[in-house]
This record gives C-alpha cells, structure tokens and sequence, in this order.
C-alpha cells in the first residue's frame, strides 16, 4: 500500500483498517458538504476521528467587553472626533474582523496574528458584499466561501489599506485603556503602487467626447440619455461635468449646492462651497476638510453656457437646492445616485471610467489649466481647498481685492484644443 502498511489484503486486520477508513471519509465528505452549506462549526460524530490536538475553546469575553462591545464605546467617546457616517462606516469593518475571530471574542483576540490572516482573507473580499443580496445574512466567512461561485471582483489593495486604518484607530483606542498591549497594526499596512493610485486629468479626445455626447447635444429621451436624439438636458446630468471642469471641485461638493451658495460678490458671480447643517434640517453639506471650504468664482464660460439661466429657472421652481433632483443616498451623501450615473454614462459613450479616469479627472484637469496659466501649486491650491480652514472661507465674504485675483485666476484657465461654443443657448 502507498503509506507501506504491512497488511495481507483479504486479512481481518486488512477489512478493518478499510472500515476505518471508510468511516473517516464518511466523516471528511460530511465536512465538506456542511462547508458548502456555509456550516464551519460541525463537529465529528463517529468516535473514529479523534483530533490530533485538544479542542482549542474560543476566549468568550466578559460582559460588555465583547470586540464589538468595546467598539460602541470607542464610538461614544470618539476620541477622534469623527463623522457619525464615518463610525457607521468603521463599525461595519471591525464587524468583519469580529465575525472572523469569533464575535463573541474579547479584545485580545486582536493580536498580530489574528490582523494577518485577516488581511489575508480580505484579498477574497468582494466589493459591495453589504449591497449584493446573494450575500445577504451571511457572515465573513461564508460570504467568502459564497463569492467562489458568484465570482463578483474583489476590493482593491487601497481598500484593504482602508479597513486595517479603520481597526487601527479603534486598536489605539484600546491599547490606551489597556485592554491590549502593543500595536497589532504595526507593518500590516500594503505598500501601494502610488503610479497605480494615480487618477489623471482627461485628454483633450475625451474631453471632446463627453461634452459632445447626447446628454449635452441632445438625447433620445431623459431615460435613454446616452442615445443620440433631439431631446435638450438641462438638470445635474448637464451641469455637474460643466461646473466640475471650471471650478475643479468634487461631485458631492457640487450636487450638495444650494441656491444661496450661487450669488455675486463685488460685482462678481461665485460659487460659496461650506460645511454646514442644511436648512432643512436633513443632510449636512459636507466638505473633505474644513479647508475645502472656499469662495470659487463662476467662469465666463460657464456664463456664456447658460449656467445663471439654469439657475433663474429654478429659482421660479421655488426649490431650495441648485439640483432639486438630487436626493442623499442610504448614508446620507449626495454624492452616491450621481456618481453612479456618471460613471455608467461616460462607459455608455465610449470613454473610459476607472481609476485611473473619472469625474475627479475634472479636479486634476483645473490643476492642470492653472499650471499652464503660469500659477505654481502653491498660489492656486486654495482655489482647490487644499488649504487650512479659514473664517471667510466659512462666511464667503472676501475682500474685494482678493476676489478680483481669484476671478484673474480663473479667467485664466483654458483648455486649448477644446471649443464648446455648439453648447452656447440659441438665442
């Protein structure tokens, strides 16, 4: 026999080891068949399998110092003074971990070990497993064993990055209350291809292509916007992308924007990006930093494509926001059903949506114009809000002088090569 048994086949002892064996396989293919079932806690019945070590009983936690447990006051403390969005973000990835090591587990099942292997089952993590109904009440294990045959992409090395940060800042928390000893993050974070990372401004072809794609030109209808027709856009479709390559700013910054937030200045026509509670009383408008909040003045252009039309027209609407259409997603961004639409759209008419290439390449293309304009980084950042907070950057009320060199800067960015003059409203 291959594992060199002196045994006479035919033998009593021969007929016993096979009974054995086949007893043991019996026990194996039971196993397995509970692990496609997403069962990982089945025990052996027959005594015939024995474990070739003691049972290893999981460490059950005390009361009320669960990983979880502990997790929830982390949060009420917030020692970090983060975002409630933020903890509801955080607490679902430290859930992950949690249910990876046993939920029931104190915090020193947070150990070195225990984040490596985690991390190492995280490059099996399918991306928006909490949206995927398929994956719906399972926990982390079982969505892993699940996504074998769903086969849906995986999260990226940044977002694993994302989710060791988030057991990071809750790890400092309870090493500085003593409920673990050293640092289980230490070295666990992933070196990243920064040149990887890298989103990029959009060429000039793209450029093109997105500003004379239907829903600028005219659409087969407000359902099949991507198709060409004679149907005119005039909601957040048209003016997101417009107002994204004059002022740079991001997506939420622009859908969260209210009427008031567009209004002139000295003469001048702004647009006032804040943080603040809604009047509404709803949704926070939100900046990256307090140093995102900044007074950006309207391009020309922008002007000469009927942007402050657009705007009289939905003041006669009696609406409160410059995008009425645009409501907060499940976690209260205004961001989200854009940023979805968008990125459909722009894959619908040919040009590229990635990582690489996306509405932030709006952001980076500003950057860009001002360079070829003759500003270094240092005297346009703040057009950008890359920048420590400022009081008038909370009020919007600028010195006259210093808005007449925010409007020289902005009069300054071009984009050769790019005419949208076939965009301009018939009069």
């Amino acid at each position: 026999m291959r594992e060199r048994f002196d045994l006479e086949k035919g033998s009593i002892p021969y007929r016993d080891f096979c009974l054995k064996l086949m007893r043991a396989w019996v026990e194996a293919l039971t196993r397995a068949e509970e692990h496609d079932r997403g069962v990982f806690g089945g025990k052996p019945i027959d005594p015939i399998v024995k474990p070739a070590l003691a049972e290893v009983e999981l460490a059950v936690a005390a009361s009320g110092e669960s990983i979880m447990e502990l997790f929830d006051q982390f949060c009420r403390e917030n020692p970090g003074g983060v975002t409630a969005d933020t903890q509801d973000q955080n607490r679902k990835i430290v859930k992950l971990f949690a249910e990876f090591v046993g939920e029931a587990s104190p915090a020193s099942a947070i150990t070195k070990a225990a984040v490596r292997d985690w991390k190492k089952a995280l490059f099996s993590w399918p991306i928006r497993a909490a949206d995927t109904n398929v994956f719906t009440g399972m926990t982390f294990r079982q969505v892993l064993k699940a996504n074998e045959e769903v086969g849906k992409p995986t999260i990226s090395e940044k977002t694993i990055n994302k989710y060791l940060s988030a057991m990071g800042g809750f790890c400092g928390w309870l090493r500085s209350n003593d409920y673990i000893e050293g640092d289980p993050l230490d070295g666990m974070f992933l070196k990243l291809d920064k040149e990887k990372q890298k989103v990029f401004p959009y060429t000039t072809d793209q450029l093109k292509a997105i500003f004379g794609s239907p829903v600028f030109t005219g659409a087969q209808s407000s359902e099949n916007d991507h198709l060409i027709g004679n149907v005119g856009i005039n909601d957040w479709r048209r003016w997101l992308p417009l107002i994204g390559l004059f002022t740079g700013a991001r997506l939420g910054e622009i859908a969260q924007l209210y009427l008031d937030d567009v209004r002139q200045e000295h003469g001048h026509w702004i647009f006032h990006i804040t943080r603040e509670t809604t009047r509404d009383g709803d949704v926070k408008k939100t900046t990256k930093t307090k140093g995102s909040q900044r007074v950006i003045p309207i391009h020309t252009e922008l002007i000469k494509l009927g942007f402050l039309d657009y705007v009289a027209l939905v003041r006669k609407r009696n609406a409160k926001r410059l995008f009425p259409e645009i409501t907060p997603d499940t976690r209260g961004h205004m961001s989200g059903h854009p940023s979805r639409w968008y990125g459909r759209y722009v894959a619908r008419i040919g040009v590229k949506d990635d990582k690489s290439v996306n509405f932030h390449s709006f952001r980076h293309g500003l950057a860009d114009a001002f360079r070829r304009a003759g500003y270094l980084d240092d005297q346009f950042k703040f057009m950008l809000g890359h920048t420590g907070a400022t009081t008038t950057g909370r009020y919007g009320n600028l010195p006259e002088g210093e808005l007449k060199m925010r409007v020289t800067m902005m009069e300054a960015v071009t984009f050769p090569g790019l005419d949208l003059s076939h965009l301009y409203p018939h009069l």
